[in-house]
Parts: structure tokens; sequence; C-alpha cells
């Protein structure tokens, strides 16, 4: 099947798309000045909140943010050496790690990082750590190439090294030598930055932008497992330009090529049919090809998804009609979980079946599903009501909330 990562602009946003076929995986929005998601900024502390530890900080002015203060170990304050105290009117760096969402501000912390593909440089408690995906064979094959190229006596004293599970990709099969040199470069080109950045900043005044996340297509071709997709697609120049000076810059992510797409009569968006898929993307009912479908209702304090026999036709044998049924609505949901970036807990009523091996074979799918999501996904169990659960971490917001105009989140150009 034909992967493609088609990128258009689109009212004012950039829209960046995983299509198979005609079948679309993953979609990012982005207002088209930027995000603020990943930005360092030097901020001003506005005001303690005592009775929950934290404070609300502004990274411009007007503009506040929730910083927890039970996180914070060695906070980086230009105005005053730290004392252990964070008071009103200090300046301190803080990075941007979640989104504003509904009445929420953007949340921001002092555990200021810089990520990369293959790995994350922080300045966190120094050390290297290993995802949690990797292997154990894994781990020791990355840690020996780290410890051949002293990579922990040259950095992971100073900084907080995260490798990340894009990581195993660098991993050589028989007679293929391993590329873990990359990742070596990449820990290095991140240790600098980061060091140049926490350097300058006592130079520069409130407010200054610091550091600012590449456009989120860019980094949507980053985090991407290599091999993926076949090709890399755009009707914007200024795009097209702007990713292939990306993929000259990083030729270790081996990127594949980006077409420039040209035609008057027929523009990208409508080519692929994107706001069709997009609707599909945002409504409440997926139906299933065996003519069941799945009903899906993010409220305020979970997501619940029901599976319904819908059109389909049970026949002689009811119980392998249904078992048939909730392994499609198995694979549907965890595309979904990723295609609607559903977080926090998923609750799913699938279809009763009386036999406990089919319970235990459709537990078992779904969990080898959930594996393969790139963001962390946790399938609990059957509960004695016979609701599954699922917890999926947050890292963005969810595609209604892409498509609901909220609040301006672009502040200002990077210093």
């Amino acid at each position: 099947m034909s992967k493609k990562y088609i990128i258009i602009r689109q009212e004012r946003k950039l829209l960046s798309l995983l299509f198979e076929d005609n079948r679309l995986l993953h979609v990012k929005t982005e207002d088209e000045k930027g995000g603020i998601l990943g930005n360092i900024y030097v901020a001003k502390v506005m005001n303690i909140v005592k009775n929950i530890h934290a404070a609300f900080v502004e990274i411009a002015p007007g503009f506040p943010c929730f910083l927890n203060l039970e996180d914070i170990k060695e906070p980086t304050l230009l105005n005053r050496p730290y004392d252990g105290r964070i008071v009103s009117g200090d300046e301190i760096i803080v990075q941007v790690y979640k989104e504003a969402a509904k009445t929420k501000s953007p949340a921001v912390n002092c555990a200021i990082s810089l990520e990369g593909r293959y790995c994350v440089v922080s300045v966190r408690k120094p050390g290297i750590s290993y995802s949690t995906k990797l292997s154990d064979k894994a781990k020791g094959r990355i840690g020996d190439a780290l410890a051949q190229e002293h990579i922990l006596e040259e950095y992971g004293k100073t900084w907080g090294i995260i490798i990340r599970t894009n990581a195993k990709t660098l991993l050589g099969q028989e007679n293929t030598p391993d590329r873990l040199l990359f990742l070596i470069e990449e820990i290095r080109q991140l240790a600098r930055q980061l060091q140049e950045i926490m350097a300058y900043a006592p130079h520069r005044i409130c407010y200054s932008l610091l550091y600012q996340t590449p456009a989120s297509y860019l980094i949507g071709l980053r985090d991407e497992p290599e091999g993926q997709y076949e090709e890399i697609v755009t009707d914007d120049q200024e795009i097209y330009e702007t990713v292939l000076a990306y993929r000259k810059a990083n030729p270790a992510y081996h990127l594949p090529e980006v077409r420039f797409y040209q035609d008057n009569m027929l523009p990208l968006y409508k080519l692929y049919s994107v706001e069709t898929r997009i609707q599909e993307a945002l409504s409440k009912k997926v139906w299933l090809k065996s003519g069941g479908y799945l009903v899906i209702e993010p409220t305020e304090a979970l997501t619940v998804i029901d599976v319904n026999t819908g059109k389909m036709i049970t026949g002689k044998d009811t119980e392998q009609t249904y078992l048939k049924i909730n392994l499609e609505a198995a694979q549907e949901i965890a595309l979904q979980l990723s295609l609607r970036n559903i977080s926090g807990i998923i609750i799913v009523d699938f279809i009763n079946m009386r036999p406990e091996e089919h319970n235990q074979k459709l537990m078992s799918f779904l969990g080898n599903l959930l594996k393969k999501d790139p963001v962390r996904t946790k399938l609990a169990d059957i509960t004695a009501l016979g609701l599954v659960e699922i917890t999926r971490m947050k890292k963005e917001k969810p595609l209604y909330e892409q498509f609901h105009k909220g609040k301006k989140e672009n502040i200002h150009e990077a210093d």
C-alpha cells in the first residue's frame, strides 16, 4: 500500500496529513504563523497559588501559563540567585509542554529540553535513560555504542539524555551495519544547541523567545518512523522549499523525496478530498466494513466508544459474528485514537461475548495494536461490567479542538 505525507495551506492553517492510499491515518493542524508548543521563553512570575503549589507566569504581556511548582528542581532565574523559592516578579526560563485546552491556560515547566528524532537532551538529572519501548537487547547495543564514543563522560554528566524509540531503526540486521553514529551526532548537536540557549538566556530581556520549535509538519516528518511513507507532497512553494532545506540539513533522517504538486484545475486538497476526510474524522459514527459501526463520544472527563452490530446479519453462529465485529472494531479503534488524537481515559463498550476464549483473543489483539501507537497507550482490562479501559497520554490537542477556533497562540518571533 502507498503511504504519502501531504502538506497543504488552507484557511490560514497548515495541515499535515498522512494517507494510506485514500485512507486518512493522521492529521495535524497549526496556525500558519506557528504554535507555542515546545517554545522556550524568559517568563515573568505574576502570582503564586499556594493552595495548589503552582504559579501563573506570562510568556508575553497578558498571556498567562500554568507552572506546577512541585516539579521544579533547579530553575534558572535571571533576576536573582535561586534560593529554593519562586516569588512574584521573578524572571524564569520556561518551556511550553502543553497547549491551551478549553478554559485551561498552556502549561510550562523548567525542565528545558530539545528533541530530535533519536533522542532528547534536557537540563533534568544528568545521565542516560531509554524509552520503555526499547528492548533490553536494543538498549545494550545502543549503550555499547555510546560508551565507545564516551558520550556519558562528555555529555551525560551535564545533561539528561533520553534515547527515543526511533533509535531502534538505526540498529542493523544481520550483514547490515549499525548507523548509531547518527544518534551520537544528534546528541552532540542538541547538547551544543541547549548549552548555547542556556548561555545567552541571561543576556535577554523578559518575554524573550529563546527557542522556537520547528513547524509541526517538520516535526511530523522527523518523528514518523523511517520508511513509513513513500513520498512527501505539497502544492505550496514556501512549504516545498522549507521541506527541501530540512531534508538536506538532516540526511540522517532518510526522508523520502518531496514533490511539488501543480494543477490549477484540481488543487491538492480536492485531489485527496481533505475536507470530506476531516469531516469523517470528526463524525461521531464510524462505519465498519462488516456493517457494524462505532459511536465515539468525547466527554469532559473521558471518551466513550460504543461498538454496535449495525447492518451486519448475525447468521447461525452468533458468537463468531460478535467476535468478528469486535476484532474489526478493535482495529478501527486503534486507528481512530491516533487519527483523532484521543487522550486520557477511553472506555470501550464492545459487543458482549460469552466464550472466555473470545474475550481473551479480543484483548490480546487490541493490546498488540495499541503497542504500535507512537503515543504511550495502555490497555487496562475488562471491568466487571464488561467495559474495556484504555489510557492514552496527552501530547497535543484532540482533532476536534484543533479545528475549533480558539485562543491565538502565536506570540512573537524568536530573538
